[in-house]
């Protein structure tokens, strides 16, 4: 079997096709249009195909996802890193920069909001609640060279983390702590804002197959309407002292929720 062979020959979308055929062959998609008539490994081939059509994401399949620019380690314990959230590291950023409240659009339905709760010109200490993968964190200690904590109620989803904070050789700067929301942080004694993509998804909505029966449901349902977990992480924020603004990814009709932190 050829490479041409085996793309038009898969059965699935074209893309994820090439994708998964780059990462057999340890190549990249550029190299699969000018070696077309390379022979490869059918067998192999297949069981990635297999699986790829009995709903498995390309991302847990191939056991990785970029993300800002970097590539990192994912499986069944984690979400897969999406773009929406990419455009969270850059509020957080921003708002690092002139800690002003801000609504962005992420993706259809879905937004970030940032909402100061105090002098933001001191925080040190960036806190990511969810963090699964650790891409947030792990962005964020590369961005802006500032400390990070990054908080799960996982540990199969911290061990991924802490394995991406080696691999990307940012260990040293991100402590990792087992636990809900803002409870390992409560003794946190220096400023700090929170940065997080929580649950929230209505419990009874039906999300695609490759999401609803493969991706971690405690990362994806937040409740009746989906802000069960952000309320609770808002009061956290709220109540602490030296928490200075925080930022979430949430759907646009969670935005009135936001409204009791002003």
């Amino acid at each position: 079997m050829t490479v041409q062979d085996a793309l038009e020959s898969s059965g699935i979308d074209r893309l994820d096709a090439e994708v998964l055929l780059a990462h057999l062959l340890e190549k990249d998609r550029t190299w699969l249009v000018t070696h077309h008539n390379e022979t490869i490994h059918a067998d192999a081939w297949n069981v990635l195909i297999q699986k790829r059509k009995q709903g498995m994401p390309v991302a847990y399949i191939t056991k990785q996802k970029e993300f800002y620019g970097r590539v990192f380690a994912v499986n069944e314990h984690v979400l897969i890193p999406r773009p929406a959230t990419e455009g969270l590291v850059d509020m957080a950023i921003r708002f690092l920069s002139d800690g002003k409240n801000a609504v962005t659009d992420l993706d259809t339905e879905v937004i970030g909001i940032a909402r100061a709760l105090g002098d933001y010109s001191d925080v040190s200490v960036i806190v990511d609640v969810g963090t699964g993968s650790g891409c947030i964190a792990i962005t964020l200690a590369l961005e802006t060279g500032k400390r990070c904590i990054a908080t799960d109620i996982s540990k199969e989803a911290l061990n991924v983390a802490k394995a991406n904070a080696v691999t990307l050789g940012v260990a040293q700067m991100i402590d990792f702590k087992l636990g809900n929301l803002l409870e390992p942080v409560r003794e946190l004694s220096v400023p700090f804002i929170v940065v997080s993509n929580p649950p929230y998804i209505p419990e009874d909505e039906k999300l695609m197959p490759d999401v609803q029966d493969f991706e971690p449901h405690t990362a994806l349902f937040g409740g009746t309407d989906g802000d069960g977990i952000i309320r609770q992480l808002m009061h956290q924020a709220k109540a602490h002292p030296l928490c200075r603004g925080l930022l979430v990814e949430c759907r646009k009709h969670h935005k009135s929720a936001f409204e009791e932190l002003a």
